[in-house]
């Protein structure tokens, strides 16, 4: 869903609209505080970050040289990993590569989530996007993975160093010469923040005591994570609108940066994946932090909340599909999860259809008719064609009311099929049946 009036992200949003647009399967992005990252939110695409120094920058236009990385954005995480497998490698004439192992994939033993109060939503859809991010810890949760909830003040304290410290000091030395003697050609607030590296209170021993501070949070988070854990964060918690922007630009993007911020400054690695897209149809996403050499526990993690976040549709069985029946793998093959018990509205009749094994046949009624007991099964929308494959006439999938009022995907049966089958429609569900023919059998 394309949306002009809002912002598509940081600086390398222009890498993110080509392939969100889908005019590239790929595309590369700088990322020294989040500009590889927020923007595959923004348009619900992965945007993976590796540690620092895995990936060249030589030929990167520096922004903090000692921090600046490259970011892949693409719509799976396989194909971020298949560029990686390209671009990973140590590079003789880049001072700040380092040589690392492949990226692979591994399930992290425990989770870290923020604690709700840690974080701030904002924006015009700050709920929604609230809303999403418990939606996204329901998820994690589900996983099975132990999950463990912290205060991340001192992530927003690293943060903080970025911008608003002599940290900034990094940015004059990569392009304050051009600055310097170009006053007033580069864009305005961009300038402002570059020319705040020459405050007096940033001298030396300034820059020293924020870089000794930093390294002691560095060592907290690391503790923290240890070696097969990730932290999941809101890639971003809100977004705005390109008015919203030119009105306020610096506040605006200090917001966009509260939870990327911090990420290279603590040399984490990064893996920036769709969640729920909001009702109105923008998308939210989250990512998931490791340590440097935790690469694989990303990835790992990644994939399994797309996996346990792929949409999915109810789907309302009646007969050989439901529990204990010989058809429920079908069902479980397919990653379909049980989640109620159900009527029908009253305005069907069961069948019992000839042939072996017999199953049953739904046939909604003009007139008339009868609640009929259902299963609910939650099944991946991906699943559905292959399921339907499996499905012979005078059966097939369409929707169904149940009592409750709601239309699901379900068995029905053609109404030709009525003609020599045996009305069950009494025993209120096939299970029923089953029972009664066994008592009468005997």
């Amino acid at each position: 869903m394309v949306k002009p009036e809002y912002i598509s992200g940081g600086s390398s949003s222009g890498s993110a609209v080509t392939v969100a647009r889908k005019l590239v399967p790929f595309s590369l992005g700088t990322d020294t505080a989040g500009s590889g990252r927020i923007p595959a939110s923004l348009h619900g695409l992965v945007g993976f970050k590796s540690s620092l120094g895995a990936w060249s920058t030589k030929g990167v236009v520096p922004a903090c040289a000692s921090i600046d990385c490259v970011t892949a954005f693409t719509h799976t995480i396989e194909d971020a990993r298949m560029v990686d497998s390209v671009i990973r490698g140590y590079d003789v004439e880049d001072p700040f590569s380092q040589a690392s192992a492949p990226l692979t994939s591994a399930k992290p033993t425990r989770y870290l989530v923020p604690k709700k109060e840690s974080l701030r939503f904002y924006g015009p859809h700050a709920k929604a996007f609230e809303q999403a991010w418990d939606e996204s810890v329901r998820v994690l949760e589900e996983l099975g993975t132990p999950v463990a909830y912290i205060d991340t003040a001192l992530l927003s304290e690293a943060a903080s160093l970025l911008y608003d410290g002599p940290l900034v000091a990094e940015r004059w030395a990569a392009i304050g010469d051009f600055i310097a003697s170009h006053p007033n050609v580069a864009f305005p607030v961009t300038e402002k923040v570059i020319r705040s590296a020459k405050n007096p209170a940033y001298d030396a021993a300034a820059l020293f005591q924020a870089q000794h501070r930093l390294k002691a949070i560095k060592r907290q988070v690391w503790e923290w994570l240890g070696e097969e854990c990730v932290l999941m964060m809101p890639t971003n918690g809100g977004t705005y609108t390109r008015e919203q922007v030119r009105d306020n630009p610096v506040s605006a993007n200090s917001d966009m940066g509260l939870y990327t911020n911090h990420c290279n400054l603590l040399d984490l690695c990064a893996i920036a994946v769709p969640g729920t897209t909001l009702a109105d149809g923008l998308p939210f996403g989250v990512t998931f932090f490791a340590i440097h050499e935790s690469e694989r526990f990303i990835v790992g993690a990644a994939e399994a909340f797309e996996q346990a976040n792929e949409p999915t549709a109810l789907l309302a069985v009646c007969g050989l599909h439901m529990r204990g029946f010989p058809l429920e793998g079908q069902l479980r093959t397919r990653q379909a999860v049980f989640k109620e018990k159900a009527e029908t509205a009253p305005i069907y009749k069961l069948l019992k259809l000839p042939g072996e094994p017999a199953k049953p046949g739904l046939v909604k009624q003009n007139e008339g008719g009868n609640s009929i007991e259902v299963e609910l099964w939650d099944m991946p929308l991906s699943e559905y064609g292959s399921f339907l494959g499996l499905i012979k006439a005078p059966l097939g999938l369409g929707k169904v009311v149940l009592a409750d009022g709601r239309e699901v995907n379900g068995f029905i049966c053609e109404g030709s099929a009525v003609e020599g089958a045996e009305d069950i429609t009494e025993s209120g569900g096939w299970r029923n049946a089953l029972v009664k023919d066994t008592i009468q059998s005997k």
